[in-house]
């Protein structure tokens, strides 16, 4: 467990090296973080999900990075996303 932030942050932007190296690293995802990937993964609008530096992301069907929180509605975050990206 890293308690310092740049530390872990530099650690894991060397993450493909250690893992070629035969290590493997990851963050510790919360149980509730895990449901809200899961909740993602199997959302029609999202292709993918993943967790990095403290924050759930979700890889839209029209390829948008968003930022999610554990008690979002997945498709108004969608929306006020895509809405916000008109403005």
């Amino acid at each position: 467990m890293l308690m310092n932030n740049q530390v872990k942050s530099n650690l894991m932007k060397k993450r493909k090296a250690m893992k070629e190296a035969g290590n493997r690293i990851a963050d510790d995802v919360t149980k509730l973080n895990s449901g809200l990937i899961s909740r993602l993964t199997l959302h029609h609008n999202i292709d993918s999900a993943w967790f990095f530096n403290g924050s759930v992301y979700g890889q839209t069907t029209r390829q948008e990075r968003v930022k999610f929180d554990i008690y979002d509605n997945i498709d108004n975050v969608i929306e006020n996303f895509r809405f916000g990206q008109r403005t």
